[in-house]
């Protein structure tokens, strides 16, 4: 399991958050998608993302 650093959103509205226990990670038209078991976490579309970092696993 890998722990993931991410800013995210748009203007004013911009994310910093961590998310542990992260199982797995995908990229797809356009989207991040963080997944815990079949369960997805997160799902953003990829161009709002401004940073996102793998700082455990």
């Amino acid at each position: 399991m890998a722990t993931y650093h991410m800013v995210y959103g748009e203007d004013e509205q911009v994310v910093r958050e961590t998310f542990e226990n992260i199982d797995d990670l995908q990229r797809e038209d356009g989207w991040v998608v963080l997944f815990r078991g079949t369960e997805a976490v997160l799902r953003v579309q990829e161009q709002r993302v401004h940073s996102l970092e793998e700082v455990g696993g």
